[in-house]
């Protein structure tokens, strides 16, 4: 993997108009996991005009992408933009935007209706996922998809709902860029085979144990994914093996020094997620 020539594309926007940002200063720190809670960023962007200043101030922009790559740009995030403060540093007008992805329909979602007997979990999601109007289905995995012995009145929180949903399958749920996913704990997202990282594809030192798994650092890798599969070639042979990525952090300055991808990762034996939505969760862009 080439690691020069490093690209960025931000879009802040709403559902009806956007801008794109692709020739200002833009530093980023986005961190993912695989609980349900939002996965937070905090992006800047330099010297926007103030018209686009205030279209942050006021809410009117609410939404916001950020891709990154070398030779092709790759989206890493997406989400709500929480709060935005603007500050003076010299001759420069920072703009920082806190964000959460699905931070909307996991704290503002909720489900109200009837479900017929012999309802499964699928088709109780699926409900459930209707009225998270920001967040599109990813990939769903549901090995005991259970049905309702009799009809019942489903009303409350959507996040209430597919926490129990996931633990009836072991499983983890959360929205990774705007995308519903639902992924047992013995499983991996199945669209790649595992990016191999090693000293040749940008890995930095080595890794490092930590009580909750392999800590990874390498030049800044858009294709890792949260529940995704990579492949460890390291210079101390004992780390070389198969690992799931439970956290990830990436972190960035286009015009700085700042690119790194950090990753904790646990080993075992991991099967490959079956897709029961039907659709591909890509970040392809």
């Amino acid at each position: 993997m080439k690691q020069f020539g490093r690209q960025l594309r931000l879009i802040l926007g709403n559902a009806q108009e956007s801008l794109t940002v692709d020739a200002l200063r833009v530093t980023f720190e986005i961190s993912k996991t695989l609980s349900s809670e939002p996965n937070p960023a905090t992006i800047s962007v330099y010297n926007l005009n103030a018209s686009h200043r205030n279209a942050l101030a006021s809410g009117q922009f609410n939404r916001v992408s950020l891709a990154v790559g070398y030779e092709a740009l790759r989206v890493i995030y997406t989400g709500d933009i929480i709060a935005v403060q603007t500050r003076r540093s010299d001759v420069d007008f920072i703009t920082e935007m806190e964000c959460g992805d699905g931070q909307q329909d996991y704290t503002q979602a909720r489900v109200s209706t009837t479900l017929r007997a012999g309802a499964t979990d699928a088709e109780i999601l699926s409900k459930t996922a209707e009225s998270m109007r920001r967040t599109q289905q990813g990939v769903i995995d549901l090995p005991k998809d259970r049905t309702l012995p009799r009809g019942k009145v489903l009303t409350g929180n959507a996040r209430d709902v597919l926490h129990k949903i996931a633990r009836n399958h072991d499983a983890d749920w959360s929205i990774q860029d705007g995308h519903l996913t639902v992924l047992p704990r013995d499983k991996v997202l199945a669209d790649n085979e595992g990016f191999v990282l090693s000293q040749e594809t940008g890995m930095v030192g080595s890794p490092e144990k930590t009580s909750d798994g392999l800590k990874v650092t390498c030049l800044l890798n858009p294709t890792l994914r949260i529940g995704g599969l990579v492949r460890l070639r390291s210079i101390l042979p004992g780390f070389d093996g198969d690992y799931k990525i439970t956290e990830l952090t990436h972190a960035g300055d286009l015009l700085g020094d700042n690119w790194y991808t950090t990753v904790l990762c646990i080993g075992g034996q991991f099967q490959k997620a079956e897709n029961k939505n039907g659709q591909q969760n890509t970040n392809a862009s």
